[in-house]
């Protein structure tokens, strides 16, 4: 723990030494290793070092759900439209809260394009929500660890305050949790590989945040 609070305790410290402010806002698809493919948006918040090198703080949200329907009986195509009666079986969903320290590196390629790279790292909380209806039970796991996700793409100038931008990123991390001891006395953990690829669009905001 100790060991966390000074790592966030000295990007907050490199953060309030850099001077011209910036703000992310992006929003996307995460494909991780042992969940279904979801929703990936973000907020990041920092100071730009140079004209090229920025550092900020960034908050993200992985979604995804499931649903495991069955049918029952035949279809009714009697009328204009065909009905389905279907029952729930199984409702499963996931969010994820990613946070990072992250620096950035924007470089000019052409006057209207840049090149844009990002490279973070941190901790991720995973929250796992299962209701069974056939055995009527439900059930929430909690799960965390540490974080990084690498990202390359391109930007935009849309005015001389604001940029748009796309990029394709790797998000890794595989957050855990205790999973008490075997009969022999063993340590167990439960894992969920969250590692995988992502694509996302975003705004990047000059002179606007902390």
């Amino acid at each position: 723990m100790l060991k966390k609070i000074s790592f966030f305790l000295l990007a907050g410290v490199t953060l309030m030494w850099a001077s011209d402010r910036i703000t992310e806002f992006s929003v996307g698809m995460l494909v991780p290793a042992d969940a279904e493919k979801g929703f990936y948006g973000g907020l990041n918040m920092g100071r730009m070092v140079d004209e090229n090198v920025g550092v900020s703080f960034g908050f993200n949200v992985y979604r995804s759900s499931y649903n495991k329907k069955s049918q029952i009986g035949e279809k009714d195509n009697t009328g204009q439209i065909v009905v389905s009666t279907k029952q729930y079986e199984l409702q499963q969903s996931a969010t994820a809260l990613p946070l990072f320290f992250q620096l950035h590196y924007v470089g000019q390629i052409t006057p209207s394009l840049d090149l844009k790279v990002t490279g973070g790292i941190g901790y991720e909380l995973l929250w796992n929500s299962i209701t069974n209806y056939v055995t009527q039970e439900d059930d929430t796991q909690f799960f965390s660890g540490f974080a990084w996700h690498l990202g390359a793409g391109v930007s935009i100038p849309i005015s001389r305050a604001a940029d748009f931008y796309g990029e394709a990123f790797y998000h890794g991390g595989v957050p855990s949790q205790d999973g008490g001891k075997t009969v022999e006395g063993l340590p167990v953990i439960s894992e969920v590989d969250m590692s995988g690829l992502g694509l996302r669009v975003g705004v990047r905001l000059y002179g606007f945040g902390f």
